[in-house]
């Protein structure tokens, strides 16, 4: 997929019979966010046939979308968004501001 700036990639897992594409689009929904891509993968974790699924969102900030897939039933494995950041390395906003003002 091509990058995107504006968007996240969620790893989730579940149990077997509890996979569902549409379940997981209303849990990202909830949150206001679009689904942009959803995968299934070949990688299987330790509960035998459970589906390790890769999400991309399109927001940067991971923490809502997140959660809302907890209420859905779903087990977040990782998240490469602004929140898997740590807060002294996440882009300050306020510097390009002021960057662009003082150009």
């Amino acid at each position: 997929m091509p990058v995107n700036a504006d968007a996240a990639v969620l790893t989730v897992t579940c149990e077997p019979g509890h996979y569902s594409a549409s379940a997981i689009a209303h849990a990202v929904e909830d949150a206001d966010a679009h689904l942009l891509n959803l995968n299934v993968t070949a990688d299987r974790t330790d509960i035998p046939g459970a589906p390790v699924i890769e999400l991309r969102v399109s927001h940067r900030n991971t923490d809502a979308v997140a959660r809302s897939l907890a209420r859905y039933g779903y087990t977040v494995l990782s998240a490469d968004g602004d929140s898997a950041l740590h807060p002294a390395d996440r882009p300050n906003p306020y510097a390009a501001l002021i960057r662009y003002l003082d150009i």
